[in-house]
């Protein structure tokens, strides 16, 4: 009895449907999609996060700038309403180290000058006037100094210079140095001592 033929072909048929069922699936594979292609997307959120950060940023240099405002206006107002002025009439009794206590009127004016005037004669005249300026700060320090003539038959100059404190607002003592320069060539440095009440 003959034999039934196959219908799938002899060994050599069979190696080449092998060969051919392989390179097929060597195609498909070359030409499938990559996985590594899904990474492209990765920068984009990079970028994302560097614009939020910028924006945080910036909100904060904002606040920054707006404090300094504030705090300087608050310190600027607190200092003038703590610093008080002697502007106005003072009496004055001055001391020196070498002489008797003397009295006088002392002014001081709003554009930091002032003006002594001291020792009243019988006549009610001070013997002499002295000019100068004056300076407050906080807490009610004061600092003034002024040059007047000296009288008598040494005649000069005398230079004066104070530091005291206006110890209520009708008050103030100060305490320095007064440095005599003579028409003559001398000199001599003595202490001075000044007390003050305002009368307007």
């Amino acid at each position: 009895m003959p034999k039934k033929q196959s219908t799938t072909g002899g060994p050599t048929a069979r190696r080449a449907v092998g060969v051919a069922l392989a390179a097929g699936f060597l195609t498909l594979a070359v030409a499938a999609p990559q996985p590594a292609l899904a990474l492209t997307a990765e920068p984009t959120a990079t970028t994302t996060k560097s614009v939020t950060t910028t924006k945080s940023a910036t909100t904060t240099k904002s606040a920054t700038a707006t404090t300094p405002t504030t705090v300087t206006t608050a310190g600027t107002a607190t200092t003038a309403a703590t610093v008080p002025s002697p502007v106005g009439t003072w009496s004055v009794t001055t001391q020196e180290s070498d002489h008797p206590a003397s009295t006088g009127t002392l002014f001081f004016y709003a554009d930091h000058t002032l003006r002594l005037e001291a020792h009243p004669g019988p006549d009610g005249k001070p013997v002499f006037i002295g000019t100068g300026e004056w300076g407050s700060g906080f807490g009610g320090t004061l600092h003034y100094e002024f040059t007047h003539p000296l009288p008598g038959t040494r005649t000069g100059t005398a230079y004066v210079e104070l530091d005291g404190v206006l110890t209520s607002s009708t008050t103030f003592s100060a305490c320095g140095l007064t440095k005599r320069v003579y028409d003559d060539g001398g000199t001599e440095t003595v202490t001075i001592v000044m007390t003050g009440t305002k009368t307007a």
